[in-house]
């Protein structure tokens, strides 16, 4: 019963990561993720991932080479993840954005680790809506492996 209430008293939240896909599952998760935020004057992370799993780049660009499609899409996402921030975020100044490369649900799981990150908030049947949730993606593959509580907003009813 001591160890429960010592570890209770020990999981303060003060870095809240929110990774975003831009879609409108992601839109509508972001008020929340900033709310707690806003309450826990927590800092917030915001970060987008350049999907490059096999099922994402399975195009052929033959006058790219992949460093500078790679450069290229991050700068993209880096300008509209800007934007995002700008709109869904306004005014709150603990934040921090990244922009990475990479399969999300991995990039994200290592960034909860690597940050010791206290809470994710995410959003649910983003742009992957095909693939519903229970079946394989982003926020359920995060939430079976989270080394954090990871807070899920469903879409908008």
């Amino acid at each position: 019963m001591e160890a429960s209430m010592a570890r209770k008293e020990n999981s303060k939240i003060q870095k809240i990561l929110f990774p975003t896909d831009f879609s409108g599952a992601s839109i509508h998760a972001a008020s929340y993720a900033l709310s707690l935020a806003k309450s826990y004057k927590a800092k917030l992370y915001v970060l987008h991932i350049v999907d490059t799993s096999e099922e994402a780049s399975g195009f052929y660009l033959p006058h790219l080479s992949y460093e500078k499609l790679d450069k290229e899409l991050k700068v993209s996402a880096g300008e509209m993840l800007e934007k995002f921030c700008v709109t869904r975020f306004k005014g709150y100044k603990n934040i921090e954005k990244r922009v990475l490369a990479g399969e999300p649900y991995k990039e994200i799981l290592k960034m909860m680790k690597g940050m010791d990150i206290d809470l994710a908030v995410m959003g649910t049947l983003g742009k992957a809506g095909i693939d519903r949730f229970f079946f394989g993606s982003t926020t359920e593959r995060v939430m079976r492996k989270a080394s954090c509580p990871v807070f899920v907003v469903p879409p908008p009813r």
